[in-house]
Order: structure tokens, then C-alpha cells, then sequence
């Protein structure tokens, strides 16, 4: 009887490990230029301007994707996003779709606040995305003086959630609170069986 109950365990583990939550890659500080904390973010070298832009890779993540997004974390925004329509900044993010610098859209936001723009990124980079995605901004199309800074990129997939637009540690993702409380329960599990016996 135990082992059948060991193999159950197991195999209910196993099962809701391979089931398709996602991934997320976060890249932020000390990367890059990204902002370390909420204190730094009018700081030099963080708080960038026109002609101070740069580039940063994802890590690979790997399997057959259904969806994939950036979403980059982005402080004192001044981007109104009406088409047609010119007020305020412009920061423009592109991504490689296999070596072709291919334009994404911008940065939006709001007048000193953090917040996530994001960017759906169609299938034809799901290849990049297994290989290691490479991001560039460029800060201030519009040379008009205007700065920005960068918290965190979180490159997700099949509907993983970004976590918090904030500096700071990535949130931990769904797939991995489940397993780990699986994990638990069948340790717990387990444990209450041996003392039994």
C-alpha cells in the first residue's frame, strides 16, 4: 500500500510539473543599467537620456511556446500614446528577430510612477526567444530632454506573470509555489505514514 501511494505521489508531481505554465527571464540589477532600488532611480548612470540608450540579452528559455512577451518596467514615462499625436517622451524598444533590429513600439507610462509596457511579441520570435532574446532602447527619439529609467525587463511566456514593476527581486513564478507545495504535501504525507508504522 505504501508504494502505491509513493508511485500516486510521483506521479501527480510529475504530472503537474509538465503542465504548461510558462516561464519568466527577468533581467535587472545589477545588469545593465537597470535601477538597484527605488532610491537610485533619478541617479546617474540610471536615470538616462537622449543618446544614452543600450542593449541586454534574455537568457534561452526553451520548449515549444504558444505566446511570448517583454515587459519592461520603466520609471517617469512622459508618453501620452496617442497615435498621431506628439506629447511628451519617446523611448523606443526594439527586439532581434534572428539578427534584424525589428521595432516593438515604446515605453508608456505616467509622471513619476513605475509601471510595466507591454510588448506582444509575435511567433516569429518565439525562435529568438529560445536562443536568448536581445532588447535595445533607445531613449529620447524626440530630443527634447527627457530621461527615463529602466527597473527591469521580464520576458514571459505562455502567460507567465511579469511580477512587480518595482526595483527589486523577480516574484516567484506560479509553476514553481505549486511544486514546491506539492512537494511539501507529499513530503508531509510521507512523513505522517512512516511515523505511523
Amino acid at each position: 500500500m505504501k508504494i502505491v501511494r509513493v508511485f500516486l505521489l510521483v506521479v501527480s508531481i510529475m504530472f503537474i510539473s509538465s503542465m504548461a505554465f510558462g516561464a519568466v527571464d527577468t533581467i535587472q540589477a545589477p545588469t545593465g543599467y537597470f535601477t538597484p532600488d527605488d532610491a537610485s532611480k533619478y541617479s546617474s548612470p540610471y536615470y538616462r537620456w537622449h543618446g544614452e540608450g543600450w542593449s541586454w540579452t534574455h537568457n534561452p528559455i526553451a520548449g515549444t511556446l504558444t505566446s511570448a512577451s517583454l515587459n519592461i518596467s520603466a520609471f517617469d514615462v512622459d508618453y501620452d500614446g496617442v497615435p498621431g499625436y506628439y506629447a511628451g517622451e519617446r523611448d523606443a524598444i526594439y527586439a532581434y528577430d534572428n539578427g534584424v533590429r525589428t521595432f516593438l513600439g515604446y515605453l508608456a507610462g505616467a509622471n513619476d510612477v513605475w509601471a510595466f509596457t507591454d510588448f506582444t511579441l509575435g511567433s516569429n520570435f518565439f525562435d529568438d526567444v529560445n536562443a536568448g532574446l536581445m532588447v535595445e532602447i533607445e531613449i529620447d527619439t524626440t530630443y527634447e530632454g527627457w530621461a527615463v529609467s529602466l527597473a527591469k525587463s521580464a520576458l514571459t511566456t505562455d502567460g507567465s506573470n511579469p511580477g512587480n514593476p518595482n526595483p527589486g527581486p523577480a516574484v516567484p513564478e506560479p509553476s514553481t509555489i505549486i511544486l514546491l507545495g506539492s512537494g511539501l504535501a507529499g513530503a508531509a504525507l510521507l512523513r505522517k505514514k512512516f511515523k505511523k508504522n
